[in-house]
């Protein structure tokens, strides 16, 4: 169940990014934190690695996004 939450915050990230809008990083990071429960519970460590990779590029684009 908690994949099913995550890639619905997922989509809603994404589909509010194209609208350059700030509010897709927060979903973001709500959605990594649920894969990141997916990946522990499942033992899925390529995914917990992943999931934390992309968790700092997202911190990394959020501050970008705020120098404009």
């Amino acid at each position: 169940m908690i994949d099913f939450a995550a890639a619905i915050f997922e989509l809603a990230g994404v589909w509010i990014a194209g609208s350059k809008s700030r509010w897709c990083f927060p979903l973001f990071w709500i959605c990594e934190a649920l894969w990141l429960v997916v990946a522990i519970r499942s033992r899925l460590w390529g995914l917990g690695a992943m999931v934390i990779v992309f968790a700092i590029v997202n911190v990394r684009n959020y501050k970008k996004w705020g120098k404009k």
